[in-house]
């Protein structure tokens, strides 16, 4: 497991639990949001990419009425979590393809009421 730099976060994060295509080089995976920060995003997923790997996210925001997409970076994996916390990876938002002026405002405007455990 790579270490999680949840120490070093300078966004907060939010509850986002929707599932999301991850496109990666050579896989495409079909998983769910746990959480999502202005910087990132962490999904739920038992398939991880490697660590310093590109991928691009899209969902459906109902916020906004639209689709959401974005080209990420894996910042750190968790394939054997500890006790409470979820598989997974950490994800680092690069750039926004479409939408992501709106969809950085609907993360803005969510009431902080997570403790999170990624």
């Amino acid at each position: 497991m790579t270490e999680n730099p949840r120490d070093r976060r300078r966004h907060r994060r939010v509850p986002f639990d929707r599932p999301c295509w991850c496109e990666g080089d050579r896989l495409t995976l079909y998983v769910h949001f746990a959480n999502a920060a202005e910087g990132g995003a962490f999904l739920r997923t038992a398939i991880t990419l490697d660590v310093g790997q590109r991928a691009r996210l899209a969902w459906y925001s109902p916020e906004i009425g639209d689709e959401v997409v974005a080209e990420v970076e894996v910042v750190w994996r968790a394939e054997s979590p500890a006790a409470g916390r979820p598989r997974g990876m950490g994800l680092r938002f690069l750039s926004f393809e479409k939408n992501g002026d709106r969809f950085l405002d609907v993360l803005r405007r969510v009431e902080p009421t997570l403790e999170d455990p990624s």
